[in-house]
């Protein structure tokens, strides 16, 4: 018990310390950015030590029956998901302090942000079902507010659609927890499931509709097609937002979800070869599709990239439902590679909307030249999140192909060599649209640069510059050095870990 406490430290402070933050009565604004700064350190500090020791047995909080419980415990695949959101979470902290400067309402924004990473940790240490869902619900509150900031009629709508969305995929996941409550042998997460060979006898279609409900239900905040058009809509948020939304927390805790329902609840040689696999694959193969054609022909900066990480997304989730040792373990590579590459391009974005406030791709015209560090990182992340070799987006790509591969001759069958196909076309679309951007602010043409000499654009100041720059370098790295990383997800698919 005492050892297994240390589950606990990094989701309660950040809980704690965020509601302290309306009512504390700080010097001035530099005080109230080093407590942030603080709360945020330790969390990922606290997170990290929890990684490290990893506790064996389970810290259960709360029992209300043999099976219902709010229990913690950290195992493999929950070290991934923690150790990706505490080491972005600092670095999207300081990047915050200076965006936020002119988006107002302060307070508000920082005491959900820092809550919304204690939630965050809480979903990647759930023991159980149970855990996971309680607190995946509750990342939709916390996240609202941090939706809404602007509070206009436009943000209010996409609140709306955000809320709406969310709510609904949890529905479908309540009738999942239900039924695993009921016929399960446990709400506990095992890898290759909780479900008896007696009880799949009896009650296989059953347990079919509901993992595809369920599989929909989680897939909403990883915006599968056709539930994802809250994503881009939320993308009125401030950048800040946008960012945890697309790369750390929400659309991430989507995939993340995805995976424990499939491997650790439902186990894939149980669902692998019926229908329900050709159907939440053909889902994923469209939304990659779809999501990239989306961004290909829209003109909206931030939109582009809203519909970027729709499509990117769903290469995770095609990892999943290949039901295999080999797609799990590159889908949970590629959740990490796009975290990184996503908040990069994204942060860079919002030092677009920042300085020059240029808002359309067509705007970006020349910006390259006056804005070095913003468009030299944005190449490094587009360049990767292309797939170009030696980059982590190359690594990840390539090995959710071979996982396809592998599964094509399996059971996937056909649509497995489709995915490979279309995730080929995407790549080629992903190219076209970031290729856009780079052309445009290195290579303008000469009649659309219009720049008032008083008002020349030029890089936001370091608190947003060195983010992007130690992302950029982070990004490089894990393309140079990916080989211990595939080598630990490859453990935990295979249950070494």
């Amino acid at each position: 018990m005492t050892s297994a406490f240390i589950l606990l430290l990094p989701i309660l402070l950040p809980l704690v310390g965020g509601l302290y933050i309306p009512v504390a009565k700080f010097r001035s604004r530099r005080w109230r950015e080093v407590y942030i700064f603080f709360v945020v350190m330790a969390t990922s500090l606290l997170a990290l030590a929890a990684v490290i020791w990893c506790p064996a047995d389970n810290l259960t909080l709360l029992r209300f029956s043999g099976t219902m419980s709010i229990a913690f415990r950290l195992d493999g695949l929950g070290r991934v998901f923690a150790l990706m959101v505490a080491f972005l979470w600092p670095v999207a902290t300081v990047y915050a302090f200076e965006y936020m400067k002119h988006e107002g309402k302060e307070l508000k924004f920082y005491t959900f942000y820092t809550m919304t990473f204690g939630v965050t940790l809480a979903i990647a240490f759930a023991a159980n079902l149970l855990t996971m869902y309680l607190f995946y619900e509750l990342l939709t509150f916390i996240t609202l507010p941090l939706v809404i900031h602007a509070m206009n009629r436009t943000v209010y709508a996409a609140g709306k659609k955000y809320l709406f969305y969310s709510i609904g995929g949890a529905t479908l996941v309540f009738i999942c927890l239900v039924f695993t409550a009921n016929y399960g042998t446990s709400l506990d997460f095992a890898l290759g499931g909780v479900f008896t060979p007696e009880m799949l006898a009896e009650n296989r279609q059953a347990l079919l509709w509901v993992f595809f409900l369920a599989f929909i239900g989680f897939g909403v905040k990883a915006a599968i097609f056709p539930f994802h058009s809250w994503l881009p809509a939320a993308s009125v948020a401030p950048t800040t937002v946008t960012a945890l939304l697309h790369a750390v927390a929400v659309v991430k805790a989507g995939a993340f979800t995805t995976m424990r329902l499939t491997y650790y609840i439902f186990g894939s040689e149980n669902v692998a070869g019926t229908w329900v696999q050709k159907a939440v694959m053909a889902l994923a193969i469209i939304t990659i599709l779809y999501g990239s054609a989306k961004a290909f022909y829209m003109q909206h900066f931030k939109r582009r990239l809203a519909y970027s990480t729709v499509s990117q997304l769903s290469y995770v989730l095609f990892g999943v439902t290949l039901m295999t040792a080999k797609g799990l373990a590159a889908s949970i590579f590629y959740m990490v590679a796009h975290g990184f590459m996503k908040i990069l391009l994204f942060y860079c974005c919002g030092s677009v909307l920042y300085m020059p406030r240029r808002t359309d791709v067509g705007q970006l015209e020349g910006l390259g030249s006056y804005m070095p560090v913003t468009f030299g990182t944005f190449t490094v992340g587009a360049l990767a999140l292309m797939g170009l070799p030696l980059t982590i987006g190359f690594n990840a790509k390539l090995e959710l192909l071979l996982a396809a591969v592998s599964a094509g001759y399996g059971q996937a069958g056909t649509l497995g060599f489709v995915g490979i196909g279309v995730i080929l076309i995407s790549i080629l679309l992903t190219a076209a649209y970031l290729f856009t951007i780079i052309r445009s602010a290195y290579f303008p043409r000469e009649e659309s640069v219009s720049f008032e000499p008083d008002r020349l654009p030029r890089d936001p100041n370091w608190k947003m510059k060195g983010p992007l720059i130690l992302l950029a370098v982070t990004v490089i790295l894990l393309g140079i050095f990916s080989q211990p990383l595939w080598e630990y997800v490859t453990a935990i698919s295979l249950g070494m870990v």
